[in-house]
């Protein structure tokens, strides 16, 4: 564990930073990416879904893509497939940022 922090650490400062306000940005996709996952993994219809998200190009995209995935009966695995899912788009927006 100890390797882990260390190593996160020294990549932190090799990279270029990204401003508190654009990791906001990413911080908020990310909640909204786990909000939509988990309407799936519970049950909530596309069409509701698609409902809500009516109007935004990037919660649609976010929205299909999180319906095309598997829904999962053990709240375990949709666990994990919600925080998976919840980082992969913070990891899209992070890369984003810094491009």
């Amino acid at each position: 564990m100890k390797t882990l922090i260390v190593a996160t650490a020294l990549l932190a400062g090799l990279s270029a930073p990204v401003s508190a306000e654009e990791q906001a940005s990413c911080e908020q996709i990310a909640s909204i990416a786990n909000s939509i996952m988990t309407a799936h993994q519970n049950g909530t219809p596309l069409a509701v879904m698609m409902g809500i998200t009516k109007g935004n190009e990037l919660l649609q995209t976010i929205t299909v893509e999180a319906y095309e995935g598997v829904r999962y009966s053990t709240k375990q695995i949709q666990d994990g497939q919600i925080a998976e899912f919840r980082d992969r788009w913070y990891m899209w927006c992070f890369k984003d940022k810094k491009s």
